[in-house]
């Protein structure tokens, strides 16, 4: 149904941009202390702090799962056997798991020291950038609807970088060499 799924990605694109925006407000907030205002939190301590929830939530998902791992087989006294914890986990799994935690530490950097729509620009454009390759790597064949959606997401990342008013209104010269203005502040 169309009109599900549509309802679908406009519901799940507020609730991820909400999410975005509140983890900026959470990391940017001055913390209060008795009414004297300091300074924010550490990045570090908020991914502490998110961590440790997310490990009560999945600590509580495994006592409830009671009959996790059983394997079908029984030992020498009839009772099953159970898998152990982390069975199946390789060293490529362990590889994965670094990568995922060093790009939530990236993300959560790069919301500290610029904002949310720039999160967003790059997440765009490295989704254009890795299909790219994968174009050439891997053989991989591309739409028309991709290379739209990837206009538009290179075409918006210019115009966010680039102070267009100002060079309508006559401020830069149209001769002069416009360079992409920094992402981050120094």
């Amino acid at each position: 149904n169309l009109f599900v799924g549509l309802m679908a990605v406009t519901i799940a694109c507020l609730c991820s941009a909400f999410a975005g925006v509140y983890f900026e407000f959470v990391l940017k907030r001055p913390t209060n202390d008795g009414g004297e205002a300091r300074a924010p939190v550490s990045m570090w301590m908020r991914n502490v702090q998110m961590a440790f929830f997310s490990i009560c939530i999945a600590y509580i998902n495994m006592v409830r799962d009671s009959d996790r791992g059983v394997t079908g087989l029984v030992d020498e006294n009839n009772d099953p056997v159970i898998k152990p914890f982390m069975h199946g986990f390789t060293g490529w799994v362990y590889v994965v798991v670094m990568l995922q935690a060093g790009g939530g530490l990236l993300v959560a950097a790069v919301i500290k020291y610029a904002d949310n729509v720039l999160k967003g620009m790059a997440t765009g454009v490295s989704v254009v950038t890795a299909t790219f390759f994968s174009m050439f790597l891997f053989g991989t064949s591309l739409s028309i609807q991709f290379a739209i959606g990837a206009g538009v997401i290179l075409v918006s990342v210019y115009l966010f970088s680039n102070d267009i008013p100002a060079m309508c209104k006559g401020k830069v010269k149209q001769d002069e060499h416009v360079e992409m203005s920094p992402m981050l502040p120094k």
